[in-house]
């Protein structure tokens, strides 16, 4: 039994009358008869009563009007779904993302994503990049919004913004005085940065600035959240670092100045694997170099 047999038995017995049916079916009314006398012999019932005048379906063909209804139905939706899912219209897409991404591009991502896309269903997960990496090439997220360098084999990257790092003071500091800090002049402070397990490179780059300038820094915290950094250096404990971009997060219980001459810089960027059939990452990557 085929379901270009079940089609033409739903036709026959909604019209109770094979020509008609064969002319919306376009082919000839033997040939409809046919297939309907071979779902017959088949299924080894008489699904409908023929005379020269009428048609009537018999007690099995009403069983089986039924039921073959709702499986052209489901077989339709089926299609149906599998087309959508292949334009990326439905599914899963799980994003890894940085504190930088909450602050920048993602929010409007998101948004017009869900607005065009309102079937995907979507994971958010806050990762270091490191972690993102990991979790790109262990295929558990489909995209990631991290600060590279990044080893990026078998992945693609999509450049989105680079920023520049201003220094964040409590107020009535006497670096205040500096319309632009000097490394040097922190020679004494006590520092509150972002842990190196979750951002080596930058780490290392402040490292070296304060070596470079010939003093080994004070590390007295380390927060992976800016707003917890940024509170403690309004609370007196140390001064830290934020991208230029994010200075609105800082509030008025702190004051930012620029870092002379700074060496490194924040880059922020989308990363995905190469390799990757995802429709709905396609979708996705489509939208944000649409906006970004």
């Amino acid at each position: 039994m085929e379901f270009q047999q079940l089609r033409y038995f739903v036709m026959v017995a909604e019209e109770l009358h094979f020509g008609r049916a064969a002319d919306r079916l376009h082919i000839t009314q033997p040939a409809l008869s046919k297939q309907i006398a071979k779902l017959e012999k088949e299924i080894g019932v008489v699904l409908l009563n023929r005379t020269k005048r009428t048609v009537q379906l018999t007690s099995a063909g009403q069983v089986l009007l039924e039921r073959a209804k709702q499986l052209l139905f489901q077989a339709d939706t089926a299609v149906q779904l599998a087309r959508r899912a292949a334009h990326g219209e439905i599914g899963h897409l799980t994003i890894g993302f940085t504190e930088t991404a909450t602050h920048t591009v993602l929010p409007k991502l998101v948004q017009v994503f869900r607005r065009t896309h309102p079937h995907v269903e979507l994971t958010m997960l806050e990762l270091s990049t490191e972690a993102q990496v990991a979790a790109l090439n262990e295929d558990t997220i489909d995209l990631a919004f991290l600060h590279p360098p990044i080893d990026q084999r078998g992945l693609d990257l999509h450049p989105i913004l680079e920023a520049n790092f201003v220094v964040v003071l409590p107020p009535q500091h006497s670096l205040l005085q500096y319309e632009k800090i000097v490394p040097e002049a922190l020679t004494n402070e006590s520092f509150i940065i972002h842990p190196r397990k979750e951002g080596p490179m930058l780490y290392d780059g402040f490292i070296q600035i304060c070596q470079a300038a010939g003093f080994q820094p004070k590390i007295v915290k380390e927060s992976v959240s800016l707003q917890m950094r940024i509170c403690l250096v309004a609370a007196g404990l140390g001064i830290t670092f934020a991208p230029e971009n994010l200075q609105f997060l800082v509030g008025d219980e702190v004051v930012c100045k620029p870092l002379e001459n700074c060496p490194i810089c924040l880059k922020f960027a989308a990363t995905w694997r190469r390799n990757s059939a995802s429709p709905t990452l396609r979708e996705f990557l489509k939208i944000m170099q649409e906006q970004f």
